[in-house]
């Protein structure tokens, strides 16, 4: 990418014919990749690790005319949907993998990238991995920790995977947006949304989350997310936090708020959305029968499921499964309860909607500045968030086009180079 090419790039960007119009942002992410300049990129391969939803095969078509693809994998629990095999490999050929569970990902993983790494050995180049929820960089230093130095570094999308690179003595860079300003935003209506679809989950089994107590634990920006959209909805919401900053937050927002779960044994709904296991066995013991037990995290990691794997099961709704755990304080001696999705994503059920694709487009933009700048520039290893200048890119383009008079485009140069952005630099 030759970011000295922006000013020249954005009038053509702004004149090109849109190839489609999906995001409803005359073909954003298509413009955002000619007002960067991007070029035929010979010295790197790369291995992309996604949600395979109708905005990253934008992404993908818009970089792939200058970018080398080994393998594109999708994750199972948001790519195994009907019709999704078949419309990428129509795109993209034997690129496309889609295990069927985590382990399958990982295995694909280890072999993709092994083949890639070879690749780069023999001719000279070096490996670009964008990836999301953390998968790679665990894996490479596993498997690869003779061979990163022919990894050129990962870029990382959410704040699972920059904790997992955290813990790793990194060889590499880790390039990521996880916490930047369009994220806390897409991360907001990321929230909302899950609080749409848990209640309509609820309301095709007869059930009606207003009125009712709720306990969303974790009060970042998707939990907040989340209770916001719950009382909008009506129910009475307890957020939990172990950051005494989030609580205060939380408290003046309005909500009941504390360090532990106060009201468990009368919750009609528990969310997770730390990024981590926030619902535990002992609290799954507490909770009141027929309450609805939801992840608003990725992975499945969230509750303690293997815990509920233990006792008998039966499904109840759409991605809906009743588990009936012994329970002493009531007459028969059981209760149920409602494992929504498996404790993967309750956004990714199929047909429960999700955050508009203008909106998640601004983060795709900002993955693909990262690329540009990995791929154009010598980083040490360690995680480097991105610079409020490479977002303003994202950002200031999103706007243009929003706001632009199509009869009479005009669009005002954003400069930005690679001097600008502060990112570490290797000797």
């Amino acid at each position: 990418m030759h970011t000295n090419k922006i000013q020249s790039s954005q009038t053509d960007a702004m004149q090109a014919t849109p190839g489609h119009a999906g995001s409803g942002m005359d073909d954003y992410l298509s413009r955002l990749v000619d007002l960067l300049g991007f070029h035929a990129d010979k010295r790197h391969r790369y291995i992309v690790v996604s949600h395979l939803f109708d905005d990253t095969m934008r992404m993908l078509s818009a970089l792939e005319p200058h970018l080398e693809f080994d393998a594109i994998f999708g994750i199972p629990y948001s790519s195994n949907r009907p019709g999704v095999a078949q419309r990428w490999s129509a795109r993209f050929g034997q690129k496309v993998h889609i295990p069927p569970g985590l382990a399958e990902l990982e295995a694909g993983l280890v072999s993709e990238l092994g083949r890639s790494l070879a690749l780069c050995q023999r001719q000279g180049q070096k490996l670009i991995v964008q990836d999301i929820g953390g998968f790679v960089v665990p894996l490479l230093h596993t498997y690869f920790s003779d061979r990163l130095s022919l990894v050129k570094g990962v870029v990382e999308i959410t704040k699972q995977g920059v904790w997992r690179a955290s813990e790793v003595d990194l060889a590499f860079p880790v390039l990521h947006c996880a916490d930047s300003e369009l994220k806390r935003l897409e991360a907001k209506r990321c929230g909302e949304t899950i609080a749409r679809c848990l209640d309509g989950v609820g309301r095709e089994m007869g059930l009606s989350l207003a009125g009712r107590p709720v306990t969303v634990m974790g009060a970042g920006w998707i939990g907040m997310g989340v209770a916001q959209g719950l009382r909008r909805l009506d129910a009475v919401v307890e957020l939990v936090d172990r950051c005494a900053l989030k609580v205060t937050e939380a408290r003046l927002e309005g909500f009941t708020a504390g360090f532990a779960p106060s009201r468990l044994e009368s919750s009609q709904l528990i969310v997770g959305a730390t990024g981590r296991t926030s619902i535990t066995r002992a609290m799954l013991e507490r909770l009141p029968n027929n309450a609805m037990v939801a992840s608003a995290s990725s992975r499945q990691i969230e509750i303690e499921v293997d815990h509920l794997h233990q006792h008998a099961r039966l499904p109840v709704g759409q991605a809906v499964v009743a588990y009936h755990l012994p329970d002493h304080r009531r007459q028969d001696g059981c209760k149920r309860l409602l494992l929504v999705n498996d404790g993967f994503p309750a956004n990714f059920i199929p047909g429960s909607g999700s955050v508009p694709d203008e909106i998640v487009e601004t983060i795709l933009g900002e993955l693909i500045v990262l690329m540009g700048h990995l791929a154009e520039t010598e980083i040490v290893p360690g995680i480097h968030r991105i610079e409020p200048e490479q977002e303003a890119v994202c950002a200031e383009l999103w706007l243009e086009l929003r706001d632009r008079d199509l009869n009479a485009p005009s669009f005002h140069p954003v400069h930005v180079s690679n001097e600008d952005v502060d990112f570490p630099r290797s000797a």
